[in-house]
């Protein structure tokens, strides 16, 4: 879950700046609500690093990207160190699912490996 103030979200503010992409700031100019977008991305962020096992603190959160498709679902696009370590892990995709309220933004993200078989508990 995120909050983050409105004076971070605007342009020009170093968090803004180092946490968003240029295709994410155009996205988020173009939604009808450019706050709770951004915030929506920021938890996004959060919950892919967690989703990938990565340390927040070692990798570079502006390698991940969450955009929304033509039809306005959000995907996730991985670049640089971030992007690599998750071949290297085997991951084929990073799913999405976002939520808001006027306050908080929440998100939550699964990392699709390779196929493997489901395990379960034959009957």
């Amino acid at each position: 879950m995120s909050e983050i103030p409105a004076a971070s979200l605007a342009e020009g503010d170093p968090f803004y700046e180092k946490i968003y992409t240029g295709e994410e700031k155009r996205q988020a100019a173009a939604s009808t609500d450019r706050e709770n977008w951004l915030r929506r991305r920021f938890a996004a962020k959060e919950a892919v690093f967690k989703a990938l096992g990565e340390d927040p603190d070692t990798a570079r959160i502006c390698e991940i990207e969450v955009l929304d498709d033509e039809l306005g679902a959000p995907h996730v696009v991985l670049h640089g160190t971030l992007l690599a370590r998750a071949r290297e892990r085997g991951t084929k995709e990073v799913l999405i699912s976002l939520s808001s309220d006027a306050e908080y933004a929440l998100a939550f993200a699964a990392a699709q490996t390779q196929a493997s078989p489901m395990k379960g508990k034959d009957e």
